[in-house]
C-alpha cells in the first residue's frame, strides 16, 4: 500500500494498517473470532489497534535500608579466618553506601576486615567480610559481639552478629594430687 506524499497523521497511518490487516485476515480488531457451530466453543479476542503498555516493575527504593548479615554467628579457628556475608535490604536512594563493622564486646583476639562499599545498583549482592582470630596463649574459646552499620545513617540500619574463636591450645593439666 502506498500513501500519498505529504503529511499524514499517525492515527490515519495506524487506521490504514488496521484496515489492511483486517482485509487480509478477515477479522476486525477487538472482536471475537468464534469457532464454527458444532466445534469446540473456543473464542479468541484479537488485539486492539492500540496496545496497552505493560508497567515495568521497579526495585524498592528506600532512604533507610538496613544491613543484613549471614550467618548470625561464625566460628573462627585460632590463627585463622572465616567469612561473614553482608548486603543491604533495599536500594538506597543515594549513591554509594558504606558499611562499617566494629566489635561491641568480647574477646579482643577476634578482629574484622575492612569496611564495605555498596553502589546503589548492587545493593543486593552479598559481599564478604573477613573475621580473624589471632593466636593467644589461653586455651579458652573466646567470643565477641560485632555490629555492622551504614556509616551515613548513624543509629539506623544496624545488624548485630557474633564470632566464636575455636582455640587450638591444649588446656594446661592441673597438677596431680600428692599421695599422703
Amino acid at each position: 500500500m502506498r500513501f500519498p506524499h505529504g503529511r499524514l497523521r499517525r492515527s490515519a497511518v495506524l487506521a490504514a494498517v488496521v484496515v489492511t490487516a483486517s482485509a487480509v485476515t478477515g477479522l476486525v480488531p477487538g472482536t471475537a473470532d468464534a469457532a464454527p457451530r458444532g466445534s469446540a466453543a473456543v473464542a479468541r479476542l484479537l488485539p486492539s489497534a492500540v496496545p496497552t503498555p505493560t508497567p515495568t516493575p521497579t526495585p524498592t527504593v528506600s532512604a533507610t535500608p538496613y544491613v543484613m548479615v549471614t550467618p548470625a554467628q561464625v566460628v573462627v579457628p585460632e590463627g585463622g579466618s572465616a567469612l561473614i556475608y553482608v548486603r543491604l535490604s533495599d536500594r538506597p536512594s543515594y549513591g554509594w553506601v558504606t558499611v562499617d563493622s566494629q566489635r561491641l564486646s568480647g574477646d579482643s583476639d577476634l578482629l574484622i576486615g575492612p569496611r564495605l562499599l555498596f553502589p546503589s545498583d548492587r545493593y543486593s549482592e552479598w559481599q564478604s567480610l573477613l573475621v580473624f582470630a589471632e593466636e593467644d596463649d589461653d586455651a579458652t574459646d573466646g567470643t565477641a559481639t560485632f555490629e555492622s552499620k551504614i556509616s551515613q545513617l548513624p543509629g539506623s540500619g544496624v545488624a548485630e552478629w557474633s564470632a566464636m574463636e575455636l582455640d587450638n591450645d591444649a588446656p594446661t593439666p592441673s597438677p596431680a594430687p600428692s599421695p599422703s
